[in-house]
Order: C-alpha cells, then structure tokens, then sequence
C-alpha cells in the first residue's frame, strides 16, 4: 500500500474550532434576519448570534491560557465568560449591556417561548454585529469579512 504524501503547497493557518463555528452560526443567524421578518427567522437570528458571541468569548479565554471547563464534560457559560473575560483576561467589553440583552432575549426564546419583533431583533442583531466586528479585530486579530459575506454586513452594519 503506498503511503500518503502531503504537498508541496504552503499551508494555511489553522483556526480554532470555536472560531469556526462561532463564523459558521453567526452567518446562519445572519441569513435568517436578512431573509424575512418572519418570527421564526427572528427567533433563530437571535439564538444563533448570541450563540457566536459566546463562542468568541470562550476563544478569547482560550487564547489567553485559560480553561473554558468548569468541570470534565461542561464548558463554562456567558456569565462565567465574562467574569474571566474581564478578571483574568484583562479585557473591555464596553458593549457588554447590550450583549446582556441580547442574551436575555435568547433566554426569553429558549425558555418562555418569546417571539422576538423584527425592530427588537434589529436593535439586538446591529449590537452585536458591532461588538463581533470590534472583538474580531481587537482581540482575535482576524476580520469579520473573511468569514461573512460582504452582502450580509453591507445590510446591517451602517457605521
């Protein structure tokens, strides 16, 4: 049997599992905002970009050395996040407040079965893409449009 050979060809760099994901469910959410005002497309909007909020803490805890586990089989939550964000990590996240919110109103759909208006998604979805640009940038020196299509922030983004 031959043995498999890798080529030639200059790597790219690797990027970390929860990255990835964190891009992947962040352009979901996106598609669902930008495709109707639809409650469902709302709800899963709202779930899926406080779900990439969360996931670019835990890398940002990672990046810095710290565990994202509290315990073998679970990882910590946004509250545990931001405390180690801020405590061990030493970083600012002035948009905390509305980042909170947006969390709040995914728990609402999560648990209540809240229908979230398409002005209220709006208010959470423009936030949060702000603070996801800035954090990319800042603190995981990378940029949001290597991931994101240019037609999706061009919509959302304003300033």
């Amino acid at each position: 049997m031959a043995k498999a050979k890798r080529s030639k060809v200059k790597p790219t760099p690797r990027i970390s599992p929860l990255l990835r994901s964190a891009m992947e469910v962040l352009e979901h959410g996106l598609w669902h905002f930008l495709r109707s005002e639809t409650s469902p497309d709302m709800k899963f909007a709202i779930l899926h970009v406080d779900q990439c909020v969360e996931l670019l803490l835990k890398e940002r805890i990672r990046k810095g050395g710290v565990s994202i586990y509290k315990n073998p089989k679970e990882t910590i939550n946004i509250v545990a996040a931001y405390s180690i964000i801020d405590e061990k990590i030493k970083c600012s996240i002035p948009e905390k407040a509305d980042l909170e919110l947006l969390h709040e109103e995914r728990n609402n759909i999560q648990h209540k079965y809240s229908n979230p208006s398409p002005e209220d998604s709006a208010f959470h979805i423009e936030n949060a893409l702000k603070f996801i640009k800035r954090f990319l940038t800042d603190e995981l020196n990378t940029n949001i449009e290597d991931f994101i299509p240019k037609e999706y922030l061009e919509q959302i983004i304003t300033s």
